[in-house]
Parts: structure tokens; sequence; C-alpha cells
């Protein structure tokens, strides 16, 4: 009997291992250690990351296209990872998708997100916390060129998580563009003057020199309040960065909702083929129509019912 309780007791305390182990790394507020779990290498990946070695050093194009969301945000989530990884590989192409969040200030999120790290690899963790209009994007683009110095991308994009890109279609958008200088995305305001202009929320990219300067300009870490795609437009336009401007519309647009009686402007319209990215996908409904309308779910089975007689 006691030679059983020595063998079973290391089986026993196993689970408190791990859990321990999971809670160490994840939750201090430390930036070192939670961005090294944040990184792609040794660590299984979206299949927006799972080109060869080979695929990778042939790329024409390298893109980085990190979504800021939040750590309780479980279910978007996931259901980004199923909408990416079911898209067409982009050719000639590397476009990686990455989740970026704050400091995990609540236990459950500290453990829980670890276990995403742990099986997907595509989260990030940054040293900031939870915010949306005060310095997380200005954290985002200040880290990136340090966390990834050695994928050599070629483009770094800031996008948020109720925007859907398809990954192939801005590959081939950005093949041909400048590799430095470049400010891509949604202009907004519409119908203004270019001077007053910025990327819209829904997703903008910038060339990987952009990136570097926004890390090493020191300048720019007191000037982190207010709307923050406005606030990265102004920081470009001060330090003369950016000048390659390409604005997406209207391949970039925000959804249109019909049922509920929105009309078509200059920011929103129905659904299109040669669509870049579609914002404003609130809702499950909003979801499912987009993917159907791309064919992501074309290949989904019809469904048959089983009826499970009462044996009673």
């Amino acid at each position: 009997m006691l030679a059983m309780k020595k063998l079973f007791s290391p089986l026993v305390l196993l689970p408190f291992v791990l859990l321990a182990f999971i809670y160490f790394f994840v939750f201090p507020n430390d930036f070192r250690l939670q961005s090294s779990l944040a990184t792609c290498a040794g660590t299984p990946a979206t299949s927006t990351t799972t080109a060869s070695g080979t695929a990778r050093a042939a790329a024409e194009v390298r893109v980085l296209l990190g979504v800021l969301t939040r750590a309780d945000t479980y279910e978007r989530r996931a259901l980004l990872r199923l909408a990416y990884a079911l898209q067409p590989a982009p050719t000639r192409a590397v476009v990686d998708v990455r989740f970026v969040v704050c400091n995990l200030a609540k236990e459950e999120d500290a453990a829980l997100v670890a276990l995403e790290i742990a099986a997907y690899g595509d989260v990030v963790v940054l040293n900031c916390t939870e915010n949306m209009d005060n310095g997380k994007t200005h954290t985002y683009f200040s880290t990136v060129p340090r966390m990834f110095a050695g994928e050599q991308y070629d483009y770094v994009g800031k996008t948020d998580d109720d925007t859907y890109y398809r990954l192939a279609a801005v590959a081939d958008t950005l093949r041909d563009m400048p590799r430095r200088d470049l400010y891509y995305g949604f202009l907004n305001p519409c119908h203004t003057k270019p001077e007053l202009q910025y990327m819209s929320g829904m997703g903008y990219i910038v060339s990987w020199d952009v990136a570097a300067w926004i890390a090493a300009a020191g300048e720019l870490r007191n000037d982190t309040n207010g709307p923050e795609d406005k606030v990265f437009g102004r920081w470009l336009r001060w330090g003369g960065k950016g000048r390659n401007v390409y604005g997406a519309e209207p391949r970039m647009y925000d959804y249109l909702d019909a049922a509920a009686g929105q009309k078509p402007t200059c920011f929103r319209h129905a659904l299109a083929a040669d669509t870049v990215a579609v914002h404003k996908l609130k809702d499950r409904l909003s979801w499912a129509r987009t993917l159907k309308f791309f064919n992501a779910t074309e290949e989904l089975k019809p469904f048959v019912p089983h009826h499970v007689h009462n044996i009673y």
C-alpha cells in the first residue's frame, strides 16, 4: 500500500506543477518573459505562419498583421483563427497574424491566454495597461521592431478584431508597393483635405522602417492620448514619415447592414469580390454573411439530422 502511494503521489501533483508553471511565466508584468512566450519560434502557430522555411525564404513580400484585442475576447480570437486558417495561402508571400493584448491583469486571463499561447503561438502580450486611446498603438508599433527583429518583415499592420482581412489580397496589393516610407489603408474622413486625413482604425499598414522610427522617436511617448489612429497620422506628419500614402478605398470599407436600414456611404458599401478588408463585423450574423460571401463556408457538408429514440 505504501509503495502504491509513493508511485502515484507525483502524478497527483503534476497538474498543480503545470498550473504553477503557466501562472509564473504569463502573469508577471515582465515584458521579456511574456514576449518570449508570444513568439512563434518552437511553438505551434496559426495556418498563416505554417509556410516552410524554403517558402518563407522565397517570399516576395512579408507582412506582420497585429490584431489589437483584449485578453477576455476568447470567442472572437477563435473565430478569427478559423476564418484566416481557411483562406487560401497567399502566393509567394507570408502574412503572419498575431493577436495583441496588454498585460494580463486577471488571474483567469493569465491562465487561459497561456493555454492559447501554448496551443497556437499567436498571442503577443505587451507591457501596457489595456486601453483604446491611451498608448496601446504606440506600444505595439514600438515593440514590434525588437520582438520580431529576426523575421525580416517588409510591412507591419495594425487592425481590430471586428475586421476581416483577405490575406492574399493584402499580399498582392503590397507586392509592388514601396518598401520604405509606406502608409497604406483606408483614408479617413472621406472628402476632406489630404493633409487632414489619416488611416482608419479598421486597419493600416506601414513599412518596417516606419515602425522602427516610431520605436526610436522618444518624443512620441509623450503624445499618445486621443483617438489612436488620428494620433498615429499626426506622428507621421510631424516626423515626415509615411510619405508614400496609398488609400485602399473602396476595397476597404465598413460592413453594410441593409436590414438595419443602413445606406451606402463613402466608407460603407455592399460586400464586393475585390475586397481587401471588411470592418465593423460586430456580431455573429455579420460574420456569417461575410464568410459565406467569400466562400469560406462552401465546403460545409449538408447537415443530416440523426434522431435518437427514447429507449425508456
